[in-house]
């Protein structure tokens, strides 16, 4: 089973370093490092900082992006999972990150998949202290908006390393290369059948059930079923 992860997850390392060529133009050393029973996909490199890929505008190295993704088998054993996924975008100017997406299977008081922003704004502050004088255990940092998570769909309906990279673009001003909308639409679109694909394992019977409405013939298998309903609850 180990080498079966491990052949899955250098392939999927090839998947992303494809990703980064074709949509940034950057020419990404992707690996996948063992960490346990679980491997790694990040860009090579010694430490955090030399993992960091490079971003620039009109050729000026301005930010750097972070990411890193481990990933497990599934408790079927047949199928790739991510387990943890952390995307960090930082400006070349001091080592606080910009903004961060970041993902936990196994997350309990947090969403399970949230954005943080590294950033201020009056107004929001000024609710945070009135909610921080009121009940310090719920919020405990008021002049610290990225204490702030906003959840974005849980593990299966999370956003993918092409959104971020669509944000980075079109909203950002980051240096593209010629067809990186292409790119990541291709990208984005097997990231989200693949979900699709997880999501009707873990429904089966709510699957089945649309399809007969859509006029397919779907009979139950002989072996019981047990819906996954975990991941459509976790905040």
């Amino acid at each position: 089973m180990t080498s079966d992860l491990a052949g899955r997850s250098l392939e999927f390392a090839g998947e992303v370093a494809q990703l980064l060529a074709d949509a940034l133009g950057r020419e990404v050393a992707m690996v996948s490092v063992r960490y346990g029973e679980r491997y790694a996909v990040r860009p090579d490199g010694a430490d955090a900082e030399a993992q960091k890929i490079p971003l620039a505008v009109a050729g000026t190295h301005l930010a750097d992006l972070s990411v890193a993704m481990y990933q497990t088998l599934d408790h079927s054993g047949n199928y790739l999972k991510t387990t943890r996924s952390d995307f960090k975008v930082y400006s070349t100017l001091d080592r606080t990150p910009l903004i961060r997406l970041e993902y936990r299977a196994d997350m309990h008081s947090d969403p399970v998949c949230h954005w943080q922003f590294h950033a201020e704004r009056g107004a929001f502050s000024h609710l945070l202290s009135i909610a921080n004088a009121a009940d310090q255990r719920r919020v405990r940092k008021p002049h610290d908006l990225s204490s702030v998570h906003l959840p974005v769909g849980g593990e299966r309906f999370r956003p993918c390393l092409e959104d971020l990279l669509e944000v980075l673009i079109r909203d950002c001003g980051i240096d593209a290369v010629d067809g990186w909308e292409a790119a990541l639409e291709r990208g984005r679109q097997r990231w989200r059948m693949r979900q699709f694909r997880t999501a009707v394992r873990d429904l089966q019977r709510e699957a089945a059930d649309v399809l007969r409405n859509h006029g397919w013939a779907v009979e139950p298998p002989d072996v019981p079923f047990t819906p996954h309903l975990e991941p459509y609850s976790k905040w």
